[in-house]
């Protein structure tokens, strides 16, 4: 649908009146440009002798962050296509995997400002903002859609307190993110 379209034809379908693509697919894209990023960084990480050490990991962080590019991908389309089909099951299903996946991302991303090529920071910097976008969207939609839901199964309900864990995760890893590089992000 999107994924194999030109970003301009999202971003105007996005803009236009219609009911989607919506803020789902948005935070699906957020964390897959987050994703994007900590590829980035990870090769240019790999690409340096001096960070030889931190090689081994760097090279499982871009083959995982990889992975997530493309499933964030997938999920950008799959969220458009549960509101097409008014599928609310599968439009809570989406970005709650955008959240679980957003969290792994911004962990990386940290590892990489901790450890990976310092000239690369800002961008692993941007990851973490961006994953950490994706993830507060990809929750917030969890909750209206959950709403939304005439049967309110367990399943949801756990998985909601879940999602709840790990916002205070992404707060925490935040603060960390910001003591690593020795500013706050702006809010």
């Amino acid at each position: 649908m999107y994924i194999n379209s030109p970003i301009k034809k999202y971003l105007k379908d996005l803009a236009a009146k219609m009911p989607a693509p919506g803020g789902g697919s948005a935070a699906a894209l957020s964390s897959a440009l987050a994703a994007s990023l900590v590829c980035m960084a990870s090769q240019f990480t790999l690409s340096k002798e001096k960070y030889a050490v931190f090689a081994p990991r760097a090279k499982k962080i871009l083959a995982a962050s990889s992975r997530m590019q493309t499933k964030l991908s997938a999920l950008l389309d799959e969220d458009v296509s549960a509101y097409m089909n008014k599928d609310m099951k599968k439009a809570i299903e989406v970005p709650a995997q955008v959240c679980c996946l957003s969290l792994e991302l911004m962990g990386f991303a940290i590892e990489l400002l901790e450890r990976g090529n310092k000239n690369l920071a800002t961008d692993a910097g941007l990851a973490v903002l961006l994953s950490e976008s994706g993830f507060h969207a990809g929750i917030s939609y969890v909750r209206v859609n959950l709403k939304c839901l005439k049967e309110r199964a367990y399943k949801y309900r756990y998985l909601l307190k879940k999602l709840n864990a790990y916002a205070k995760k992404i707060k925490v890893l935040r603060k960390k993110a910001e003591v690593i590089v020795g500013y706050s992000f702006g809010w």
